[in-house]
């Protein structure tokens, strides 16, 4: 038994560009435009030559399972599929046109030990044991695969995300040493760790003395958005920065009072104008010529 399959993986290796030729003419058959599309694109991460090598060697891991360590070979798709990945995802490849290319790789592979069998003389066992050990290198292939485009899928929501709230929580400077910061929106805990990073940051690269923080556009304030306020204004007094609450509405203050918060060690104003008189900031009427 285990002379046979060394017999199939040595088979499979010895045919490994046929079989990754095959598969391609076996999706020709089911998705013409795909495989033309796929023939059609110029890769700029490496040359045809270099690409098919880079394939056989997938098939080649797989030949050498059928007889070899499996928890190296495990190991070896493993890293080969999160190199395949990060290929395709520099050229842009969809994670659909290249899981389903996997498929066709198992019905080469099996086309190709259907053709040597009686040659070799395997059995339905054989073959069997074969897809047991394949099978689940191939699913391991997807797995890891996978995970390549999923980590970029998740880097760029994080920076869609970091785009979002740099537009809703811009902070602007006003005129030297004084910046606006408007919050729209709820503050809940993500936001708020990230009105700290982000005020921490600009107060010391714009050198600010006051940074004026507008609430008109808050929906809600409870204890947990004024608990987060207070950590974002304490961190700013340490760098020697004095916040200015404004834009506290009639509704917002009442809630304040009942809910027994105190503002008392905050500068606050009503709006920003008079923030901005406070700190000697005033407007000169513009003179008509």
């Amino acid at each position: 038994m285990r002379e046979n399959m060394r017999l199939i993986g040595e088979k499979i290796i010895e045919n490994r560009y046929e079989i990754s030729s095959l598969s391609m003419k076996f999706r020709m058959q089911e998705d013409p435009a795909t495989v033309e599309r796929i023939q059609s694109r110029s890769l700029s991460s490496m040359t045809p030559e270099e690409a098919e090598e880079f394939t056989g060697t997938f098939v080649r891991y797989l030949g050498e399972a059928v007889f070899g360590d499996e928890k190296l070979y495990f190991d070896l798709i493993t890293d080969w599929s999160a190199k395949a990945g990060e290929i395709a995802v520099k050229e842009g490849i969809p994670l659909e046109e290249s899981l389903d290319g996997l498929r066709f790789f198992r019905k080469a592979i099996l086309s190709i030990l259907k053709q040597e069998a009686d040659q070799l003389n395997l059995s339905i066992e054989d073959l069997i044991d074969t897809c047991s050990v394949i099978d689940p290198l191939i699913d391991r292939c997807i797995y890891s695969f996978s995970l390549v485009y999923l980590d970029d899928h998740e880097k760029v929501l994080r920076k869609a995300h970091a785009n979002v709230q740099e537009l809703l929580m811009p902070i602007v400077p006003v005129t030297n040493g004084v910046a606006v910061l408007p919050i729209i929106g709820e503050l809940d805990e993500e936001r708020s760790q990230y009105i700290l990073e982000k005020a921490l940051e600009q107060s010391s690269h714009l050198k600010l003395r006051h940074l004026i923080i507008d609430l008109s556009g808050i929906i809600v304030i409870d204890t947990m958005v004024a608990h987060n306020l207070f950590r974002v204004v304490n961190a700013l007094k340490l760098l020697g920065v004095q916040s200015i609450i404004t834009g506290m509405r009639a509704e917002l203050t009442q809630t304040v009072v009942s809910l027994g918060i105190d503002f008392k060690e905050i500068v606050t104003y009503s709006n920003l104008q008079k923030a901005l008189e406070s700190i000697g900031f005033v407007q000169r009427p513009l003179q008509v010529r």
